[in-house]
């Protein structure tokens, strides 16, 4: 049957793709025309020893946009887990998850998965999600859904809250666990990594809160600045340690300098999800609560900021300007954690949502439930796509440091 709302749905649908339409676009490889929102695809998988299934989803993480091919890379972060019952332990659901890349092309509202890349070590095995023990470990103890204490073993955990593509078809990840900033080859194998504790980032960051490392990553177009900001304040015993300031670090890639800033964080925020490059001195910074939604209220914001010159070791607070509004440019925004985000073209910004893999910690003997938001439905990831051109910082043209 036919409602007016749903009249409504379709009318602002087509009136949203005749905007983007008519938008230009900054790459000529960029369609000028996407849809409102595109769902991913996922599975449900079975637990041993668990009463409900979870979804083998989970690309949420992240995300980036290659516009050389049109395809939308979707990060998973260290697998399906909760809290457990004791202090500081997590019980994971599928202990030899691979934390993955999953890239996809949108086709109408829909995304089809072209290939999966899995994250490994420069040997080739496998990375698994379990906590690290090594340097930049949290401290958390892994458990089975049967009570078993787990160990990574000969394996490596990460914990993937970042992406940046290159030109060159490799790509940077963020671990939250170090935090680490560890670049892979195309085909995912991983050259080298940077950290607080082998000189390739401040070693302040060392101090970050346990899963509260480097959240938000991006690189400029060139390939020649990456840009990491921590999703949470840092420790009091910390150095340039704020209640409101997050940490945020521009490397060149070249010169190995590196430049630091203070990002103030809104107090009606959780912390900073995910970056976007708008050019070398300007970027997008999404924020948001860990709640969902009610009544389309809640806490989901972009802001931009311009990055000054600065001095090294001698980091600079940042102004932020509001750029978006999610749940005002989305209605019906339905999700609790945005989590990726990408600038595609110069006219729309694509937001992807982290579903937790469909599960949520319990509240009874089973140590999970299933996760559901606002309408009754299990969370899923999707994309939503917000036709927003940026006039003011696009005519200022890219600034090199």
């Amino acid at each position: 049957m036919i409602t007016v709302a749903s009249v409504r749905a379709i009318l602002s649908g087509i009136a949203f793709l005749a905007l983007v339409q008519s938008c230009t676009v900054g790459d000529r490889n960029v369609p000028s025309v996407w849809p409102q929102r595109a769902v991913v695809p996922y599975a449900e998988v079975a637990v041993e020893g668990g009463e409900a299934p979870f979804s083998m989803g989970g690309y949420g993480s992240d995300m980036a946009f290659s516009a050389v091919d049109t395809t939308f890379w979707l990060l998973t972060d260290r697998g399906p887990n909760v809290d457990g019952r004791l202090p500081d332990s997590k019980v994971f659901l599928q202990p030899d998850f691979v934390p993955c890349i999953g890239v996809f092309r949108c086709e109408g509202d829909t995304l089809r998965r072209v290939r999966t890349i899995a994250l490994r070590d420069s040997t080739g095995r496998p990375f698994c999600g379990l906590p690290n023990v090594s340097e930049g470990a949290t401290g958390e103890t892994a458990f089975s859904i049967g009570g078993d204490v787990l160990s990574v073993g000969m394996q490596k955990g990460i914990d993937p809250e970042g992406l940046a593509l290159m030109p060159d078809g490799s790509f940077w990840v963020s671990d939250e666990y170090g935090p680490f900033l560890m670049h892979f080859s195309a085909d995912g194998r991983c050259m080298q990594v940077r950290s607080p504790f082998n000189g390739g980032l401040p070693t302040a960051y060392a101090h970050r809160r346990p899963n509260r490392g480097m959240e938000g990553l991006c690189a400029n177009r060139t390939g020649t600045l990456l840009y990491g900001m921590l999703q949470s304040p840092m420790p009091e015993s910390a150095a340039y340690a704020s209640a409101d300031e997050l940490p945020l670090c521009v490397i060149s890639l070249a010169t190995d300098e590196m430049r630091e800033y203070l990002y103030p964080l809104d107090r009606a925020a959780e912390g900073v999800s995910a970056l976007a490059c708008v050019n070398d001195s300007t970027l997008l910074v999404l924020e948001r609560d860990g709640t969902f939604p009610v009544d389309g209220k809640g806490f989901k914001r972009i802001y931009r900021v311009s990055l000054p010159q600065a001095v090294p070791g001698r980091p600079v607070r940042l102004d932020k300007v509001l750029e978006v509004d999610v749940l005002q440019a989305v209605p019906g925004y339905v999700h609790d954690k945005a989590e990726g985000m990408a600038l595609v073209g110069d006219s729309v910004i694509v937001v992807v949502n982290d579903d937790d893999f469909g599960v949520a910690t319990g509240d009874g003997e089973m140590p999970y439930k299933p996760k559901l938001n606002p309408s009754g439905r299990l969370d899923f990831n999707e994309l939503v796509f917000i036709r927003h051109r940026m006039e003011e910082q696009m005519d200022g043209g890219p600034r090199q440091p």
